[in-house]
């Protein structure tokens, strides 16, 4: 085939760019001959001009991105066509009555900051019923994917690897018994069940397992202490007297879900002790009366004389399997909790939930899956559903988002399970299906370790907006969270700068006056959507689900799943299987099967651990707590040290325990990203941006060797995880390089000023590093770190404004100081200026 090049325009700031209006756009080449009917189906062709795009976006140092977004046309099957001009502009759809799946794929330009503001305004103006074509692909997908065809490596012990897995689901004749599309707790856990069950089963995900909702939760396998009182509430309301049987028979059933909670939280905490533990939370009092009452009942205004019975009985509801509630004095939670504001504390009642990392136990689950026999696999995207001569659906379109190649996988049964994203893949089925789910974003934030106690935490049952607020130990830091806000979900964290604010002021409630919690605390702020769902297709008398929505469109037989929490997952993939089976399909058998990584742990493992490999203390725990009996696996990729101690095990990172071989073991697991590494197999990103930031490039040379990477796949990979990386908030407000470029600079010392951001009067490396972020320096750490050397001639770890000045005066050439004037503007134009032209 004879390529026929001609020019694309996408948006650009190179030298060779030019102005149309107010936009600028650079041309680039594109072989056209990929879009006229080549490859024999019109998902291919739309799949190769958006995969090169994303080729091209990444190399941008521009913060403009180009994206092919997928338009689902109802009115019928369409093939596209490039617009016959010099330069593309537009892409004409031409509609064909045929049978082919429905597809157009137009160029949709903007920056990050307005793509946000096109989405949601497309989200929140739709109603009554969700059309295809108002369908928008997720500006965030950019950056969570790079087409990079990495190498086929070996999976975990006993368990086929990634590459086998595709093999599997693109096996020709292959017709699987229950196809499942999202690779969350939900979507792993129905894929798990149906694959112990006996059932041949595909999983596909688009992005990497828990890359979504699943690991952006609170950290907690909660039995819904919250539900028992909402239950109580609405028991002893003026409902009661009015409607006596439904008020009844709806506390029955909020107490129900209650108690199966407890069933779960059990399941985790003694089948699968290697991913969960107990950890306190103190629910501190201030007065014997709280007003306004929690939950808006009245009664509840007296919890801190009903607590301790409360607590109990929550106690018993599992059987009383959990360590006890108990009550601690203000004299005793000065020695267990010493960071409580003593001042008017009258007590705290303490009681039990379980805590886990939800990324690893979302990974376990899958990986759970896999070794069961599923056919379960991460980036790759269902781009459409294929329906029969009956209309249907008896299998999918599959896109493996790491090498373009794309297959069709046939199912007598498909499973949507797609958390907040269901409708988009419920979209798939018909022109227009009724909204079924919406997304409610929380945000948390991380603080230092020594806000709370690292083996208890703090929950304030009553928020200044009648929310609660957990404050928790987690991985050696603090947890803070959540905030509750309805909207469209995205893959971004972008967390809202005034819910980090809020929750800064209202974690301050309880806590000694002395310990002021700053906005320079937060080391890393992110956000999740949790999703609200209803059944668009249950009869008018049907009862309204509080928890969880299992639903199947009698036209498509599609079966979604939507809605519940994380400590339901496994309840939740049983029932969908149980509605694909029926009542006389085989039983489930998950609630005795334990996961990844149960098999070898034990109590003492990571002193056996620290005895054979001569490793840490902190990493040997790490090791155990993360991968369970796996960790040996882990242990046999580490490389020696070259020091007398630690011997083993060599840090990504200085102060985090992870280490160079979880970065390999990551691989067998799956990862195919950087951002995999950073934001799940590890959790730096989530506990610190900038820690985060700083493991990139090492990151990135253990996966470009292990996977096989192109010199340019490398960078691009790079480019993409910083530009996820960004997505989170740190130490700074998402404003801070807005705010630092148009402040106004007539000597070195109003920029050490403007540099110490803790006020201080010092500099330490941390600030100096965290500048070179947030304005973009294109310095490696080690170059950056060499420059605060050079500041700190003393060697003290903190640099005086005499310092910085006598440094800024003798090294002119300091690659640090030539950004900084660049980025500041420091001698060319004033604030005033460059408000103006940001303005133009």
């Amino acid at each position: 085939m004879t390529p026929a090049f001609t020019n694309v325009r996408v948006p650009g700031t190179s030298p060779s760019s030019t102005r149309n209006g107010d936009r600028m756009f650079r041309e680039i080449p594109f072989d056209v001959s990929a879009l006229r009917g080549d490859f024999g189906e019109p998902q291919k062709e739309f799949e190769s001009l958006r995969f090169w795009l994303d080729k091209q976006i990444y190399s941008s140092h521009s913060l403009l991105v180009t994206m092919a977004s997928t338009i689902l046309m109802r009115a019928g099957r369409s093939r596209c066509r490039l617009a016959s001009t010099a330069t593309v502009r537009t892409i004409q759809p031409i509609v064909y009555p045929s049978a082919s799946p429905r597809y157009e794929r137009g160029f949709v330009s903007f920056s990050r900051s307005r793509w946000h503001k096109q989405n949601s305004s497309s989200h929140n103006g739709s109603s009554g019923s969700t059309d295809s074509s108002s369908s928008t692909r997720d500006a965030g997908l950019a950056f969570t994917s790079v087409l990079s065809d990495p190498n086929d490596v070996p999976g975990p012990r006993g368990i086929p690897s990634r590459a086998e897995q595709l093999r599997r689901l693109q096996e020709a004749g292959v017709i699987f018994d229950v196809l499942v599309v999202g690779g969350g707790a939900t979507g792993a856990g129905t894929a798990l069940d149906a694959a112990s069950r006996g059932l041949s089963v595909a999983c596909v995900e688009r992005g990497d397992f828990a890359s979504e909702t699943s690991s952006r939760s609170t950290k907690l396998i909660w039995a819904g202490i919250r539900y028992m009182g909402t239950a109580t509430a609405a028991l002893l309301s003026p409902k009661l007297w009015q409607h006596p049987v439904d008020t009844v028979h709806q506390f029955v059933g909020e107490m129900k879900m209650v108690w199966h909670c407890h069933v779960e939280r059990r399941y985790m905490t003694s089948v699968n002790r290697h991913l969960c533990n107990w950890i306190p939370i103190a629910v501190p009092f201030n007065s014997w009366h709280i007003s306004p009452p929690p939950m808006g009942h009245p009664l509840f205004g007296y919890f801190p004389f009903l607590a301790p019975v409360v607590f109990k009985f929550y106690d018993a509801l599992s059987v009383f399997t959990c360590p006890p509630s108990y009550v601690l004095t203000k004299s005793r939670a000065q020695r267990d909790f010493p960071q409580l504001d003593p001042d008017g504390l009258k007590y705290a009642a303490v009681f039990y939930e379980a805590q886990h990392n939800d990324s690893r136990t979302n990974l376990a689950i899958a990986m759970t899956a896999a070794e069961k026999g599923a056919a379960i696999a991460n980036y790759t995207e269902m781009v459409d559903l294929i329906h029969n001569e009956a209309g249907r659906v008896v299998g999918a379109v599959v896109l493996d988002r790491m090498t373009g190649k794309q297959w069709k996988v046939y199912a007598k049964k498909v499973v949507l399970a797609g958390g907040p994203f269901t409708d988009q893949l419920r979209s798939m089925e018909a022109g227009k299906v009724p909204p079924a789910v919406r997304g409610s974003a929380g945000t948390h934030i991380v603080l230092p370790g020594y806000f709370v106690p690292h083996n208890m935490g703090l929950l304030d049952c009553n928020t200044s907006d009648g929310r609660f607020l957990f404050i928790l130990p987690w991985l050696g830091h603090t947890l803070i969270g959540t905030t509750d806000k309805k909207g469209p979900a995205e893959t971004l964290q972008n967390p809202p700068e005034d819910e980090v604010v809020w929750l800064l002021k209202e974690s301050q409630k309880f806590l000694r006056k002395d310990l002021k919690v700053r906005r320079s605390d937060v080391l890393s702020a992110w956000r999740g959507w949790r999703p609200l769902a209803v059944d668009p297709h249950a009869t008018a008398d049907s009862p309204v689900s509080r928890d969880h929505v299992i639903s199947e469109n009698p036209e498509s037989g599609v079966i979604f799943i939507a809605g519940g929490k994380w400590t339901t997952w496994r309840e939740m993939a049983q029932e969908v299987i149980d509605r694909v089976v029926g009542p006389s399909g085989p039983p489930s058998l998950t609630l005795d099967i334990p996961l990844h990584g149960a098999e070898g742990y034990e109590n003492n493992l990571a002193i056996q651990l620290i005895q054979r490999y001569g490793m840490d203390t902190t990493v040997a725990e790490h090791l155990v707590k993360t991968y369970g009996g796996r960790a040996w696996e882990v242990c046999e990729l580490m490389q020696p040290t070259g020091k007398a101690w630690p011997k083993f095990g060599n840090l990504l990172v200085e102060g985090f325990p992870y280490i160079d071989a979880e970065v390999l073991y990551a691989t067998r697991e799956y990862a195919c990203t950087i951002e995999d590494v950073l934001s799940r197999r590890t959790r730096l990103a989530y506990l610190n941006r900038d820690a985060a930031v700083a493991a990139i490039e090492p990151v990135a040379d253990i996966l470009a060797r292990e996977l096989g990477w192109t010199a340019k796949a490398k960078e691009q990979q790079i480019q993409a995880a910083r530009n996820y990386v960004e997505s989170y908030s740190g130490r700074k407000p998402d404003q801070a390089g807005k705010l630092l470029r148009e402040a106004s600079y007539q000597s070195p010392i109003d920029i050490f000023t403007a540099l110490d951001t803790d006020h201080s009067g010092f500099l330490d490396q941390q600030e100096v590093m965290e500048v070179a972020t947030i304005l973009g320096f294109q310095m490696s750490s080690k170059e950056v770190t060499k420059a605060f050397e050079q500041m700190d001639k003393d060697g003290f770890g903190r640099v005086s404004v005499e310092a910085f000045q006598n440094w800024w005066h003798a090294h002119p050439n300091s690659a640090y100081r030539k950004h900084l004037l660049k980025e500041l503007g420091v001698g060319e134009t004033t604030a005033k200026d460059r408000r103006k032209q940001n303005a133009a």
